[in-house]
């Protein structure tokens, strides 16, 4: 009996098992409530502007304290994920980002803003991201990238419902119950969810023993890691800023907020279609082949968005852009396994989404202060298709890398 149990035990928790798409599944809600209720912000950007009579630069900084904190945070939660409980990590993300926004909601100043959207959202997905997909990773080897891409894609749902959402609601409601609204939603729906994540259990069971912390010196000595880092740095510069400034960018064109919420859906729906689509060709082509491929044509779009005028072009601009935006995070988990294995995979995706934190703070924020001064955003945006571009460049290289590093293995 108590071998026919075990067996039971080693087949749910066999690779590639039915029990990792449950994961898979649990991983899919948790980010599609945190992303999509974070990215609901440039719905209520006009509304926080005029409350408390603040440049673009200003409020978009509300954004990138929390975008910076949660990303950076990865740092830390990365590493106690692969030796804690991830429900633990993701139990406390979820309370913290829901107390912030009811906080917010009773914000008074834009630096109380500053502190409770920054550090309860921040704390939110820091505490909860890295530790889902990584959680994640463990349990496929054939269908990573697949398993990877719509674990992910719960980010592309939750943009294309929940900004919408918000600004159906604004006019009812306003900014602040709009904040308590996003609360009740990772209320309710973040505790199952929760209960779906768990890390696959590596041989031995309950009683293997977790392994040794990975150091963030080590991971940067890891032939590969400062070169996979600066693509991420580069290939994230410009991924904030559509979501941050695309609603007060076509309010510049004439468009309605209605107008500009549905260009945040439009990303949102290229956006599950590049994590469920393309990210799964990762596992036919290559991961970091095709991290290259996508990765040019997010630099591609923002052209695209340079000239746009009307919002057609926005919205095809809004299209191409969350799709190959979506697929190329949906496979930065899955290259990271590629290149450095699933041990210390938390760790790992946690140092390496700090440098997605250093884009968020910086790129959201100087398109803001570059619009307060010039009256455009053609300056960021073409820095950003500049940025993008050297990362598809870097990403090659990377590739090659890989390719030595397999023919070198014995």
């Amino acid at each position: 009996m108590i071998i026919g149990v075990h067996m039971l035990q080693s087949n749910e928790d066999a690779l590639d098992s039915r029990h990792g798409w449950r994961v898979v599944g649990g991983a899919h809600a948790i980010t599609a409530i945190t992303f999509g209720s974070a990215y609901a912000f440039s719905a209520l950007f006009p509304g926080l502007s005029a409350e408390f009579n603040a440049s673009r630069g200003e409020i978009a900084l509300v954004f990138s304290i929390a975008a910076f904190i949660f990303y950076a945070l990865g740092a830390i939660a990365g590493p106690l994920a692969d030796r804690w409980s991830t429900r633990r990590l993701v139990a406390a993300g979820l309370i913290a980002m829901a107390a912030g926004y009811v906080v917010a909601s009773q914000a008074s100043s834009l630096f109380g803003l500053y502190i409770a959207y920054g550090v309860g959202v921040g704390l939110g997905i820091g505490l909860s991201y890295v530790p889902v997909i990584g959680a994640v990773q463990s349990w496929f080897q054939a269908k990573r990238a697949k398993a990877s891409g719509i674990a992910t894609a719960g980010l592309g749902l939750g943009t294309l419902l929940l900004p919408f959402a918000v600004a159906k609601l604004i006019p009812v409601i306003g900014w602040r119950g709009s904040f308590l609204m996003l609360s009740a939603v990772i209320a309710v729906i973040g505790p199952p969810a929760m209960m779906l994540v768990r890390r696959r259990q590596a041989r031995g069971g309950a009683n293997a023993l977790p392994p040794v912390l990975l150091s963030p010196l080590t991971a940067w000595r890891k032939p590969g890691f400062p070169l996979f880092y600066l693509v991420i740095v580069l290939g994230s510069f410009c991924i904030f800023i559509p979501y941050v400034h695309i609603v007060p960018a076509a309010h510049d064109l004439g468009l309605s907020l209605d107008a500009g919420t549905m260009l945040i859906a439009l990303i949102g729906i290229g956006n599950v279609f590049g994590r469920f689509v393309l990210a799964g060709f990762g596992d036919r082509i290559g991961s970091v082949r095709l991290l290259a491929l996508l990765t040019a044509v997010v630099a591609g779009s923002f052209i695209l968005w340079a000239f746009a005028a009307n919002f057609a072009m926005l919205a095809v601009f809004a299209v191409i852009f969350g799709a190959a935006y979506g697929g190329c995070v949906g496979l930065y988990p899955a290259v990271a396994a590629e290149l450095f294995g699933t041990p210390n995979i938390g760790a790992l995706l946690g140092y390496l989404y700090t440098g997605v934190g250093i884009a968020a703070l910086l790129g959201p924020t100087l398109a803001g202060f570059v619009f307060d001064r010039t009256g455009t955003y053609l300056g960021p945006i073409t820095a950003s298709a500049i940025a993008a571009a050297i990362a598809a460049i870097f990403t090659l290289k990377l590739q090659r890398a890989e390719g030595k590093r397999v023919s070198q293995t014995p």
